[in-house]
């Protein structure tokens, strides 16, 4: 009898996973954006913007939308400005790796183990970002100018170390995952 209801339970539990693992799907796949921590689905309500944005410096420093048109996925995320041009960050480790979250590091983990957004913008760099309820179109560009990516991750690591004040920012990580990618925010009609 008891072996019964251990065996049922189990089988309910496992369904009970798996409808909330579908669940999750169909929610990224017809979200209006993302579902944050995760990827949610393309942007379905937003004003237009069809004027190319040459100063992105209204929305540096806080959080923005972003869709992958190629890909119809989208995610939260910030950009930092240098020389009054824009990059969007995608952090490989290179930030959080560095940081005792506890629990937090693991789920971190994770999330990094299935993040691809990076790679899909090498393949298809036009996106529509989207601040405010208003939807700019951008492509991505990726930095690929070592002097460039230097800088770029100092200013980072500095906005890093402000933000978690009064924690130290350790020193860069040595094992992966380590990597910091940073893509060109450039004009497009």
């Amino acid at each position: 009898m008891i072996v019964k209801f251990v065996k049922y339970s189990l089988c309910a539990l496992l369904a009970a996973c798996l409808l909330a693992i579908a669940y999750i799907f169909y929610l990224q796949n017809t979200s209006d954006g993302p579902i944050e921590p995760m990827q949610g689905g393309p942007f379905l309500t937003g004003e237009v913007i069809e004027t190319p944005v040459d100063d992105w410096s209204f929305a540096a420093g806080s959080t923005v939308e972003f869709e992958l048109e190629g890909f119809s996925t989208s995610r939260m995320a910030g950009y930092i400005m240098h020389e009054g041009e824009a990059y969007m960050t995608c952090d490989l480790g290179y930030i959080w790796n560095r940081l005792d979250f506890g629990a937090q590091k693991l789920i971190l983990r994770t999330l990094y183990t299935f993040k691809h957004w990076h790679t899909d913008a090498l393949e298809d760099g036009r996106v529509r970002i989207r601040h405010e309820g208003k939807i700019y179109k951008t492509n991505f560009v990726k930095v690929e100018d070592p002097e460039l990516n230097q800088q770029l991750r100092k200013i980072l690591e500095a906005q890093a170390k402000e933000y978690f004040l009064p924690m130290e920012l350790p020193p860069e990580p040595t094992s992966e995952p380590n990597d910091i990618w940073f893509f060109k925010m450039e004009p497009r009609t």
